[in-house]
């Protein structure tokens, strides 16, 4: 289980009824070697949680989880009702939907580039949600317009900065119009202007009602997104914010 040893009254509370990620006595190793142990958990729709403890902690193996990368050697995850497996994954059309569902920001924002254009990156995920051209483009043209980097849309990313190759990361997720955004360390390696900038997207993110999953040591990001937090392993964080402790 989960093991809170936590006043229960500090405990988070919940924001709504829709409970749209559900993890149940969920397991995960690599090579034998115990990542996530005996992980419950409930995040409704809309809530925005921030993940926090130390490297090594299983914050990103957690966040991968979720996003149906990688499936448990016990308990089992739920995302909106439906069980997300290794057989589910396996057919092309739920693993389509659930992608299309939840973005994934990586930390190291050029590990998910790799496209010839910055306009082909953000046109990469509707494409393979099969819409129409025009929606495409429609959809690409905001994402550039929304993250400001409509000037970059014929560069080939490898050759942007580490800041404006993160805007490309969030402009391919955002033109999926995911339910769910998961960022995993989001400020790492930026400079004040874009950690600024970042920071104030991600609380617009928030107030449009989109899930966020926030794993991040940055307590100014933490403090400015979080409904309530995660603490994983030995972190203990803030006690008298509403929380839940796993992976004792």
């Amino acid at each position: 289980m989960s093991h809170d040893h936590d006043e229960p009254g500090l405990h988070r509370k919940r924001s709504n009824d829709r409970t749209l990620i559900r993890l149940e006595d969920y397991c995960f190793a690599y090579e034998d070697q115990p990542v996530l142990r005996h992980v419950d958990l409930e995040i409704g729709a809309g809530e925005a949680v921030v993940l926090m403890g130390d490297n090594g902690s299983g914050k990103s193996t957690l966040l991968r989880a979720i996003c149906g990368l990688v499936f448990p050697a016990r308990g089992r995850y739920l995302f909106d009702g439906q069980v997300v497996d290794e057989r589910s994954m396996r057919d092309q059309r739920f693993a389509k939907r659930l992608h299309a569902r939840i973005g994934f920001l990586f930390q190291d924002a050029s590990a998910q580039l790799f496209c010839s254009s910055v306009a082909d990156e953000i046109a990469f995920g509707p494409r393979q949600m099969g819409l129409a051209a025009h929606e495409v483009e429609r959809r690409v043209d905001d994402a550039c317009a929304l993250l400001d980097i409509v000037h970059l849309r014929h560069r080939a990313p490898y050759t942007l900065s580490g800041g404006e190759q993160r805007r490309v990361a969030i402009a391919s997720v955002l033109s999926m119009n995911p339910d769910v955004y998961c960022f995993d360390e989001p400020l790492s390696g930026l400079d004040a202007r874009t950690r600024s900038w970042l920071v104030g997207f991600l609380g617009q993110l928030k107030a449009a009602g989109k899930t966020l999953l926030v794993a991040t040591h940055d307590q100014s990001l933490a403090d400015e997104v979080a409904d309530w937090f995660v603490y994983v392993g030995e972190t203990h964080g803030y006690p008298d914010r509403p929380h839940v402790h796993i992976n004792m």
